[in-house]
């Protein structure tokens, strides 16, 4: 599976909606704050789930069309003017987008590594638990004294 970068030209949207985004005034510039949001939430979510990742704005091409779908759905709610674009079919893409990205996270399904794996840190993402209550030393006075 291939790792590839991801354009505001790969949000596709209906010639109604593109007209419509045209006359507001930088519709294109949230366009790719959201993508870059969406993409950072998916490899975030790869990094979760206990996969490589790669920090240089890629995803992989099963995750693809469920940034695309999330991306488009924030798109159109970002606008009130874009209201009757915002179907429930588009809504249960974007619910059935979140659905898969905590899957992702949870670490089913597993992703295949990039060609350009980011350094994971040595700091454990998973704290271990607590294994029973601290066994706690107790001072005595009288064998302690002069210490």
């Amino acid at each position: 599976m291939s790792w590839n970068p991801i354009t505001t030209a790969n949000i596709r949207i209906q010639p109604a909606e593109a007209a419509l985004l045209a006359n507001i005034s930088g519709s294109s510039t949230v366009c790719q704050e959201i993508l870059t949001t969406v993409v950072g939430e998916f490899v975030e979510a790869i990094q979760q789930g206990g996969n490589q990742f790669a920090t240089d704005g890629t995803v992989p091409d099963v995750v693809r069309p469920h940034v695309i779908t999330r991306t488009r759905w924030l798109w159109l709610c970002e606008f009130p003017e874009m209201k009757r674009f915002q179907t429930a079919e588009r809504s249960k893409l974007n619910d059935d987008a979140v659905a898969f990205r905590d899957r992702i996270a949870s670490g089913s399904p597993k992703i295949a590594p990039p060609t350009n794996p980011s350094a994971i840190s040595s700091a454990p993402i998973v704290t271990m638990p607590s294994t029973g209550c601290p066994k706690l030393k107790r001072f005595r006075w009288c064998e302690e004294n002069g210490i």
